[in-house]
């Protein structure tokens, strides 16, 4: 006779030992580290841009608020400092 498995001792996703922890915040970080380098690159492009023109065709009014938001963004970002993020994500420089 088999017995079903025994229910999960927690319902959710709570981390439940030290190397999950390190794991969920390592990921996280990985992923601020790639979206804080695409802003940037979308800054880069936004400031070589015009949007105004063809193929984009914005408004004035709307190519300053989108390249508003994203240079505000990557203002921001570029501002975090990265010293114990670089130390928990393994990277040095």
């Amino acid at each position: 006779m088999q017995y079903p498995p025994s229910p999960p001792a927690t319902v959710g996703t709570n981390p439940r030992n030290a190397d999950e922890v390190n794991a969920l915040v390592g990921t996280h970080l990985k992923a601020f580290l790639a979206c804080r380098g695409t802003i940037e690159q979308d800054e880069n492009f936004m400031l070589a841009t015009d949007l105004t023109a063809a193929p984009y065709y914005f408004t004035d009014d709307q190519q300053t608020e989108i390249k508003s938001a994203i240079g505000a963004l990557n203002t921001s970002l570029q501002a975090v400092d990265l010293t114990f993020i670089s130390r928990i994500v393994g990277m040095f420089g």
